[in-house]
């Protein structure tokens, strides 16, 4: 549907915020707090100090004249880490993002806040707000996906959840940190439209619909200057254009220096000392060397007064300086309740990518009496260091940002035991020999192999991936065993748990795949829901799945330099605008999976779509019907085709969605409302986002970027 635009040219500037306190009175409050402070105790709060060898990964050290009990940063974004057990071990990011549902977004953070909260944690490292611009990039699984709008709109939803119960969120990792090769000594050269609409965008989500209180500066360069020295990003936009009244630290010994870090808008120095260990606490690149440069007039007090202003501003507006819990990081927080809500993400994030003949769900009554579980990653899940390791079933990536298990839900374990209501045998095969999965497939009804791939962050390798993967194939054989078992089997579905796309040669030899992602503790329950029909999957691809060769982009293997060094590894953002879908549809590329797709287990029809230009933005409406026999949650998704007059741009961008359960039959209409920052685009001559003040905008509905079927 095309649709006039209405309104003038104008900058956007929008700010919805839902504050226990706002940012004005958390103001009034610092300034008067720290009217006596030293410049001493000003340097304090500002350093880290323990250097990561406390009880938290960051540290403030408190002020006993001042009853301020520090600070203590703990990672991250699938929940508490170094907790040794005692908290919920939660879905990765990006399987919250396939959920596309904003109400399970804010549940997430919610909970994960409150888990936070009762270990005295000030700061969450989380959420991570990167752009998935190449499929093997290690840490893709932290973050929500390869669509700007869709990671803004995730964080937003996370970042209120958590802040809800008054822990400060961190937004992470800003900006251009999109791989791991080098990422202390790489430069994200990214044009600077690309760089408002793409790459800042998410975090301009954060800032002004989440009002997020923290904010983390990346290791990498942007443009040719480190994110942490980088005055243009951190105070012209974040703090200046943006009007980000929160405070930015560094990510984990990213500073290397004083004048240049803190000159530039740096606020927090994590986790304090110049480099990792013990030999470096009270050794750091900041401390007294502040008051050095202060001295000299490198920069001016001012600088110190306003990182620490903001620091304290920011535990005020999160209501912290008064009654806060004392750390205790070992408080159980593993509750039903959050095992039950880690299930149905992790069951309503699971993406059906084919399934031939209604082959899922399974039922008795399909004359299914025999299920071969064949393969490692359906068995229980080897323990190791920050999940370094891929030994049994995959539940979350490696590095910071995965926890201490207490537990988890094996796939073998969880479909034995639901197996056994419908009378169904279970036989299983718990390696990866294509040999003995064919040997146990063959006088089976229904054949189910469990594969994986992981990845993770540079500071472990696993099996070669140094962070980012090697390759997007499946790990330790995994297409051979899915060729053996479907050739003993017709009956074969494979269960995929991995960070992103794989290569699947196997599409057209088995009838059924399901993608799992990486769902957390519950992950054999949560896949064994939608298996047997107990949950109708309803997860949907938050990027597009193709060949690694169709991609614009792609990591790099360069040899390791030195972080912070003046040779850095040259990441070339030349797509620009072009990031995934956008790319494919300007290339006229055919992906194995678009944006969005996602199947269920019954149909949706789409219809009736009505669009209204307001004042204050676009209004939309479309009816959404279940055609099917069976209830399901159905996700409309909106894509805009911008004015001819903005040249050079995406043919379509996904600018709305909802999440909604029909019974079968039923209708619904939803309405989708898109704002006018949503409506414009940044125009480089001016540094504005414009809205077009003429020209048509075409409207698209539909279920995933390659079926639009409204317009």
């Amino acid at each position: 549907m095309r649709l006039s635009t209405v309104l003038s040219t104008v900058a956007i500037l929008f700010a919805s915020k839902t504050l226990a306190m706002s940012w004005e009175e958390a103001d009034k409050k610092a300034r008067k707090w720290c009217e006596d402070l030293t410049n001493e105790e000003k340097i304090a709060i500002v350093t880290g100090r323990e250097n990561m060898t406390g009880v938290c990964v960051g540290s403030i050290d408190p002020i006993e004249r001042k009853g301020f009990k520090g600070l203590c940063l703990q990672d991250g974004p699938a929940g508490v880490r170094f907790a040794n057990g005692t908290a919920t071990s939660w879905q990765a990011a990006i399987n919250t993002a396939a959920t596309f549902d904003r109400t399970l977004l804010y549940k997430v953070g919610e909970a994960q806040g409150n888990e936070f909260y009762q270990r005295g944690i000030n700061v969450a490292l989380a959420p991570a707000m990167n752009i998935q611009r190449a499929p093997a990039a290690g840490r893709i699984w932290e973050s929500y996906g390869e669509d700007p709008f869709l990671a803004g709109q995730c964080g937003i939803e996370v970042i209120k959840g958590m802040q809800s119960k008054g822990v400060i969120a961190t937004a992470k990792h800003y900006i251009g940190n999109d791989q791991e090769n080098n990422r202390g000594a790489s430069s994200s050269n990214i044009p600077e439209q690309a760089l408002w609409e793409v790459y800042m965008e998410p975090f301009y989500r954060a800032v002004n619909d989440a009002s997020v209180d923290s904010i983390m500066a990346a290791y990498n360069a942007v443009n040719g200057t480190y994110s942490v020295q980088n005055k243009r990003l951190l105070t012209d936009y974040l703090k200046d254009k943006l009007e980000f009244q929160g405070f930015v630290m560094s990510d984990w010994w990213a500073i290397y220096d004083v004048e240049k870090s803190f000159g530039a808008g740096m606020d927090m120095n994590m986790p304090g000392g110049k480099y990792w260990g013990p030999n470096f606490i009270g050794d750091s690149f900041w401390g007294e060397h502040i008051q050095e440069c202060i001295d000299k007039d490198i920069f001016p007090q001012e600088r110190l007064d306003d990182a620490v202003l903001r620091i304290i501003r920011s535990l005020y507006k999160a209501e912290q300086m008064d009654d806060y819990p004392d750390v205790n990081l070992y408080v159980d927080t593993n509750t039903k309740e959050n095992i039950a809500l880690n299930r149905k993400v992790g069951a309503d994030s699971n993406v059906l990518l084919k399934n031939d003949d209604a082959i899922l769900p399974i039922k008795k009554t399909n004359k299914i009496k025999k299920i071969a579980v064949i393969g490692k990653d359906s068995m229980p899940t080897k323990f190791c260091s920050d999940l370094g390791c891929a030994d049994g079933t995959l539940p979350l990536g490696w590095g910071s940002g995965t926890t201490d298990f207490k537990y988890i839900v094996d796939p073998l374990s969880a479909i034995t035991k639901r197996a056994k209501k419908e009378d169904i045998e279970v036989v299983s095969y718990g390696k990866d020999d294509a040999k003995g999965g064919a040997e146990a497939a063959k006088d089976a009804d229904l054949a189910i192999v469990f594969v994986q791939a992981d990845s993770g962050e540079e500071y472990v390798t696993v099996e070669g991936n140094k962070g980012d993967r090697q390759s997007l194939d499946l790990w330790h054989d995994g297409n051979e065993l899915i060729d053996a078992v479907a050739s003993a089997n017709k009956n074969t579905i494979v269960v995929i748990h991995a960070p992103g796309p794989v290569n699947v040669p196997f599409l057209d030899k088995v009838k059924g795949i399901v993608f799992a992602g990486m769902p957390g503790q519950e992950s054999g329950n949560a896949i064994t829901d939608v298996l047997f029909g107990d949950v109708n999957p309803s997860g949907h691809l938050p990027y597009t799945w193709a060949p690694r060769e169709d991609y614009p982009t792609d990591v790099k293997y360069d040899a390791a330099l030195q972080g912070g060094g003046e040779e850095k590894t040259q990441y070339n953002y030349d797509e620009g605008l072009f990031v995934g879908y956008r790319w494919f549809d300007k290339k006229g590329i055919e992906p194995t999976f678009a944006f969005g797709y996602g199947l269920s287990y019954t149909t949706f029809e789409y219809s009736d779509l009505k669009v209204e230009m307001k004042e204050d933005g676009l209004h939309v409406s479309v009816t959404v019907t279940n055609t099917g026999s069976v209830a399901g949650a159905a996700v409309p998704m909106i894509f805009l085709s911008f004015p001819d007059i903005v040249k050079d741009y995406p043919s379509r961008l996904f600018k709305g969605f909802d999440k909604m359960m029909l019974e079968a039959g039923e209708s619904k209409i939803t309405k989708i409302f898109i704002d006018n920052h949503d409506l414009s685009y940044f125009d480089v001559e001016s540094m504005k986002f414009v809205k077009p003040e003429e020209g048509e905008y075409t409207v698209f509905a539909g279920s995933n970027a390659r079926d639009l079927p409204l317009k």
